[in-house]
């Protein structure tokens, strides 16, 4: 192989993920935020699967908000661990550590010849985290198009109540349409109830997942 060659292989292994779609899944979410008749609509048409299945007319909002996260948790989860690549992003994250490791004892050691040779490594590791992020955001769209319209018929829901109030230990006139900073209570008692669930869930895949991944990038030599 020529040096010319070379030179445009390691170009090519330089060259940052596509972020096209990133930057489209970001125009597309704004789009959802600033068109209220399009988050009415998305709310809506959840509304037609949800409705009849956990409102329970109304009478346990509670329950309401906990299977309708456990919905969104599970689906979105899901998504994401199908569509991300879990064994690039540990083989990404054992590398960096392990540079990071290096780094730190070279610095530690005075090391001046092996600081030179991991400093000229550093176009890798931002390829390396620049990579991950891009892993990262591929999911975000297709979650989005789950977890806003069931967000948005969750409104739609609040609104419908008689009471739009609940009894908790601390309050026993909780209102839900009310904001802390910005956000009003219902989203916080939603997310509160969903949180943990997807936290499960998530945690049980990635062990599923991770389980066959080898142990071959703990060598900071193997980055590329």
């Amino acid at each position: 192989m020529s040096e010319e060659e070379v030179s445009e292989e390691k170009e090519e292994e330089l060259q940052p993920p596509a972020i096209g779609g990133t930057f489209l899944t970001m125009a597309f979410m704004l789009w959802i935020l600033i068109n209220p008749e399009l988050r009415d609509f998305m709310g809506e048409t959840a509304g037609t699967v949800l409705e009849p299945r956990i409102t329970f007319d109304y009478q346990y909002p509670v329950l309401t908000f906990l299977l309708a996260g456990i919905t969104m948790i599970s689906f979105t989860t899901i998504i994401r661990h199908f569509i991300i690549d879990w064994e690039k992003m540990a083989e990404i994250q054992t590398k960096m550590g392990a540079y990071n490791k290096e780094m730190g004892e070279a610095r530690q050691s005075g090391n001046e010849a092996k600081m030179k040779k991991l400093f000229a490594m550093q176009p890798q590791i931002m390829m390396l985290q620049s990579e991950m992020m891009s892993n990262q955001m591929k999911p975000m769209a297709f979650t989005m198009l789950i977890a806003i319209p069931i967000i948005m018929w969750l409104r739609i829901f609040v609104n419908g109540l008689d009471l739009q109030v609940m009894s908790l230990p601390w309050e026993p006139n909780y209102s839900l349409d009310d904001d802390l900073w910005i956000l009003p209570h219902w989203i916080l008692i939603y997310s509160g109830l969903s949180l943990p669930f997807g936290q499960i869930i998530m945690r049980v895949l990635k062990i599923v997942s991770n389980s066959g991944i080898v142990d071959g990038a703990s060598n900071v030599e193997n980055i590329r």
